[in-house]
Protein backbone atom coordinates (compact mmCIF):
# COMPACT_ATOMS: atom_id res chain seq x y z
CA UNK A 1 0.00 0.00 0.00
CA UNK A 2 1.48 3.00 -0.98
CA UNK A 3 1.40 6.57 0.93
CA UNK A 4 0.42 9.53 0.23
CA UNK A 5 0.69 13.24 1.75
CA UNK A 6 -1.61 16.26 0.28
CA UNK A 7 -1.16 19.87 0.83
CA UNK A 8 -4.24 22.17 1.48
CA UNK A 9 -6.65 18.60 1.55
CA UNK A 10 -8.93 19.91 4.61
CA UNK A 11 -11.15 21.19 1.13
CA UNK A 12 -11.54 22.07 -2.79
CA UNK A 13 -9.06 20.73 -4.88
CA UNK A 14 -6.57 18.86 -2.15
CA UNK A 15 -9.87 17.34 -0.50
CA UNK A 16 -11.04 16.01 -3.79
CA UNK A 17 -7.71 14.44 -4.49
CA UNK A 18 -7.55 12.57 -0.59
CA UNK A 19 -11.23 11.54 -1.42
CA UNK A 20 -9.76 9.75 -4.85
CA UNK A 21 -6.79 8.34 -3.23
CA UNK A 22 -8.36 6.96 -0.20
CA UNK A 23 -10.59 5.38 -2.94
CA UNK A 24 -7.93 3.95 -4.60
CA UNK A 25 -6.62 2.19 -1.32
CA UNK A 26 -3.80 4.83 -0.32
CA UNK A 27 -2.33 5.62 2.80
CA UNK A 28 -3.45 9.15 3.14
CA UNK A 29 -2.34 12.13 5.10
CA UNK A 30 -4.55 14.74 4.84
CA UNK A 31 -3.12 18.66 6.02
CA UNK A 32 -4.04 22.04 6.43
CA UNK A 33 -2.27 24.58 8.30
CA UNK A 34 -4.33 24.36 11.51
CA UNK A 35 -6.31 21.51 12.99
CA UNK A 36 -9.52 22.89 11.81
CA UNK A 37 -12.98 21.75 11.87
CA UNK A 38 -12.71 21.25 7.70
CA UNK A 39 -9.92 19.40 8.30
CA UNK A 40 -11.13 17.02 11.04
CA UNK A 41 -13.91 16.45 8.45
CA UNK A 42 -12.02 15.10 6.19
CA UNK A 43 -10.40 12.97 8.38
CA UNK A 44 -13.54 11.52 10.08
CA UNK A 45 -15.08 11.04 6.23
CA UNK A 46 -11.81 9.00 4.88
CA UNK A 47 -11.83 6.25 7.87
CA UNK A 48 -7.99 5.16 8.21
CA UNK A 49 -6.50 8.69 6.62
CA UNK A 50 -3.78 10.09 8.75
CA UNK A 51 -4.33 13.76 9.89
CA UNK A 52 -1.57 16.44 10.20
CA UNK A 53 -1.29 20.03 10.45
CA UNK A 54 1.67 22.51 9.88
CA UNK A 55 2.77 25.58 7.86
CA UNK A 56 4.33 25.51 5.19
CA UNK A 57 5.85 28.52 4.56
CA UNK A 58 7.84 27.51 8.07
CA UNK A 59 10.55 25.38 6.63
CA UNK A 60 11.43 23.90 10.08
CA UNK A 61 7.88 23.57 10.98
CA UNK A 62 7.90 21.53 7.62
CA UNK A 63 10.52 19.48 7.42
CA UNK A 64 10.32 18.60 11.41
CA UNK A 65 6.49 17.39 10.49
CA UNK A 66 6.92 15.54 7.70
CA UNK A 67 10.31 13.65 9.39
CA UNK A 68 7.62 12.49 12.10
CA UNK A 69 5.27 11.47 9.76
CA UNK A 70 8.17 9.01 7.73
CA UNK A 71 9.31 7.80 11.48
CA UNK A 72 5.26 7.18 11.79
CA UNK A 73 4.24 5.14 8.58
CA UNK A 74 6.98 5.07 6.53
CA UNK A 75 8.29 6.55 2.88
CA UNK A 76 5.78 8.71 1.48
CA UNK A 77 5.91 7.73 -1.45
CA UNK A 78 3.42 10.54 -3.34
CA UNK A 79 3.51 14.19 -2.72
CA UNK A 80 1.00 16.18 -3.85
CA UNK A 81 1.46 20.41 -3.72
CA UNK A 82 -2.05 21.42 -3.43
CA UNK A 83 -1.61 24.00 -0.71
CA UNK A 84 -2.06 27.54 -2.70
CA UNK A 85 -3.18 31.24 -2.15
CA UNK A 86 -3.97 33.83 -4.39
CA UNK A 87 -4.91 37.10 -2.61
CA UNK A 88 -4.18 40.11 -4.27
CA UNK A 89 -6.85 40.90 -7.03
CA UNK A 90 -5.95 43.90 -9.10
CA UNK A 91 -7.29 46.47 -11.36
CA UNK A 92 -3.88 48.17 -11.97
CA UNK A 93 -0.57 47.90 -10.98
CA UNK A 94 -0.33 50.69 -8.22
CA UNK A 95 -3.18 48.52 -6.50
CA UNK A 96 -0.42 45.60 -5.42
CA UNK A 97 -0.40 45.07 -2.05
CA UNK A 98 3.35 43.91 -1.09
CA UNK A 99 2.63 41.87 1.80
CA UNK A 100 -0.22 39.75 -0.01
CA UNK A 101 2.29 39.35 -2.81
CA UNK A 102 4.94 38.63 0.07
CA UNK A 103 2.61 35.73 1.12
CA UNK A 104 1.62 34.41 -2.50
CA UNK A 105 5.10 33.77 -3.34
CA UNK A 106 6.16 32.36 0.52
CA UNK A 107 3.14 29.80 -0.11
CA UNK A 108 2.82 28.89 -3.71
CA UNK A 109 7.19 28.51 -4.41
CA UNK A 110 8.57 28.34 -1.04
CA UNK A 111 5.98 26.16 0.68
CA UNK A 112 6.24 23.84 -2.20
CA UNK A 113 9.68 23.75 -2.43
CA UNK A 114 10.33 22.87 1.81
CA UNK A 115 7.93 19.81 1.50
CA UNK A 116 9.74 18.42 -1.54
CA UNK A 117 12.60 19.05 0.64
CA UNK A 118 11.35 16.43 3.58
CA UNK A 119 10.28 13.99 1.02
CA UNK A 120 13.03 13.83 -1.44
CA UNK A 121 15.60 11.49 0.60
CA UNK A 122 13.65 8.85 1.43
CA UNK A 123 12.19 9.04 -2.11
CA UNK A 124 15.76 8.88 -3.52
CA UNK A 125 16.94 6.10 -1.06
CA UNK A 126 14.07 3.69 -2.03
CA UNK A 127 14.78 4.59 -5.61
CA UNK A 128 11.23 5.75 -6.72
CA UNK A 129 8.58 8.54 -5.85
CA UNK A 130 6.24 10.93 -7.50
CA UNK A 131 5.59 14.80 -6.76
CA UNK A 132 2.30 16.09 -8.42
CA UNK A 133 2.51 19.85 -8.15
CA UNK A 134 -0.56 21.85 -8.68
CA UNK A 135 -0.42 24.96 -10.80
CA UNK A 136 -3.00 27.27 -12.75
CA UNK A 137 -3.57 28.45 -16.07
CA UNK A 138 -2.71 31.42 -14.55
CA UNK A 139 0.55 30.11 -14.92
CA UNK A 140 1.32 30.23 -18.06
CA UNK A 141 1.91 33.66 -20.08
CA UNK A 142 -0.31 34.33 -22.49
CA UNK A 143 -3.32 33.13 -20.31
CA UNK A 144 -2.63 35.47 -17.51
CA UNK A 145 -4.19 38.88 -16.66
CA UNK A 146 -3.62 42.06 -14.83
CA UNK A 147 -5.94 40.56 -12.03
CA UNK A 148 -3.45 37.61 -11.06
CA UNK A 149 -0.46 39.88 -11.48
CA UNK A 150 1.63 38.92 -8.28
CA UNK A 151 0.09 35.52 -8.52
CA UNK A 152 0.87 34.30 -11.67
CA UNK A 153 4.61 33.91 -11.82
CA UNK A 154 4.65 32.09 -8.59
CA UNK A 155 2.58 29.60 -10.86
CA UNK A 156 4.79 29.88 -13.68
CA UNK A 157 7.55 29.18 -10.85
CA UNK A 158 5.70 25.81 -9.86
CA UNK A 159 6.01 24.89 -13.87
CA UNK A 160 9.63 26.04 -13.96
CA UNK A 161 10.42 24.67 -10.85
CA UNK A 162 8.82 20.81 -11.20
CA UNK A 163 10.60 20.87 -14.88
CA UNK A 164 14.51 21.73 -13.09
CA UNK A 165 13.64 18.92 -10.21
CA UNK A 166 12.44 16.18 -12.65
CA UNK A 167 15.74 16.95 -14.81
CA UNK A 168 18.28 17.00 -11.56
CA UNK A 169 16.87 13.95 -9.75
CA UNK A 170 15.23 11.42 -12.51
CA UNK A 171 14.74 8.50 -9.89
CA UNK A 172 11.49 10.64 -9.00
CA UNK A 173 8.82 11.78 -11.23
CA UNK A 174 8.00 15.09 -11.62
CA UNK A 175 4.85 16.82 -12.84
CA UNK A 176 2.20 19.82 -12.87
CA UNK A 177 -1.58 20.03 -12.92
CA UNK A 178 -2.69 23.44 -14.07
CA UNK A 179 -6.56 23.86 -13.41
CA UNK A 180 -8.62 26.56 -15.20
CA UNK A 181 -11.57 27.73 -13.15
CA UNK A 182 -12.74 25.52 -10.16
CA UNK A 183 -15.54 25.10 -7.79
CA UNK A 184 -13.38 26.43 -4.52
CA UNK A 185 -12.95 28.95 -2.26
CA UNK A 186 -11.56 31.49 -4.31
CA UNK A 187 -14.83 31.43 -6.88
CA UNK A 188 -17.10 31.59 -3.85
CA UNK A 189 -17.28 35.79 -3.83
CA UNK A 190 -18.03 35.25 -8.17
CA UNK A 191 -21.33 36.90 -8.99
CA UNK A 192 -23.62 35.23 -12.01
CA UNK A 193 -22.02 38.10 -14.22
CA UNK A 194 -18.09 36.28 -13.51
CA UNK A 195 -19.93 32.74 -14.09
CA UNK A 196 -21.57 33.65 -17.66
CA UNK A 197 -18.08 35.47 -18.38
CA UNK A 198 -15.99 32.30 -17.66
CA UNK A 199 -18.75 30.15 -19.46
CA UNK A 200 -19.32 32.07 -22.53
CA UNK A 201 -15.02 31.94 -22.77
CA UNK A 202 -15.17 27.87 -22.31
CA UNK A 203 -15.16 25.14 -24.88
CA UNK A 204 -17.64 23.16 -22.12
CA UNK A 205 -19.51 26.14 -20.83
CA UNK A 206 -18.88 25.62 -17.53
CA UNK A 207 -16.13 25.90 -14.93
CA UNK A 208 -14.86 22.18 -13.00
CA UNK A 209 -15.57 20.52 -10.26
CA UNK A 210 -12.68 20.19 -7.97
CA UNK A 211 -13.46 15.94 -8.43
CA UNK A 212 -13.20 16.28 -12.23
CA UNK A 213 -9.52 17.49 -11.20
CA UNK A 214 -8.99 14.51 -8.65
CA UNK A 215 -8.25 11.57 -11.53
CA UNK A 216 -5.73 13.62 -13.55
CA UNK A 217 -3.62 14.07 -10.52
CA UNK A 218 -3.75 10.28 -9.25
CA UNK A 219 -3.14 9.20 -12.72
CA UNK A 220 0.27 10.93 -12.56
CA UNK A 221 0.58 9.67 -9.20
CA UNK A 222 -0.05 6.58 -10.40
CA UNK A 223 2.51 3.15 -12.13
CA UNK A 224 0.07 4.18 -14.96
CA UNK A 225 1.96 7.61 -15.12
CA UNK A 226 5.80 5.37 -15.00
CA UNK A 227 7.03 7.00 -18.59
CA UNK A 228 5.79 10.95 -17.33
CA UNK A 229 7.99 13.36 -15.75
CA UNK A 230 8.52 16.97 -16.30
CA UNK A 231 5.44 17.55 -18.13
CA UNK A 232 2.71 19.64 -17.20
CA UNK A 233 -0.96 19.46 -17.63
CA UNK A 234 -3.45 21.92 -18.68
CA UNK A 235 -7.18 21.12 -17.25
CA UNK A 236 -9.35 23.98 -18.38
CA UNK A 237 -12.39 22.65 -19.99
CA UNK A 238 -11.22 24.57 -23.11
CA UNK A 239 -10.63 27.98 -21.90
CA UNK A 240 -7.59 28.53 -23.30
CA UNK A 241 -8.45 28.10 -27.09
CA UNK A 242 -11.68 30.43 -26.78
CA UNK A 243 -11.48 32.23 -23.40
CA UNK A 244 -10.41 36.06 -23.23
Amino acid sequence: MKTILITGSNRGIGKAIATLAHAQGYTVIIHGKTDGDALQEVHQTLKGSIKTHFDIVDKKATHDAIANLIAKVGPIDVLVNNAGLAINDLKDISDIDDDNAVEEYQINVLGMLHCIQAVLPTMLKKGEGSVVSISSIKGYANLTTMSSLTYAPTKAGVISMSKALAKSYPAVRFNVVSPGWVDTDQTAGWTDEDYQRINDSTILGRIAQPAEIAPLVMFLASEGASYITGSDFLIDGGFSLKGK
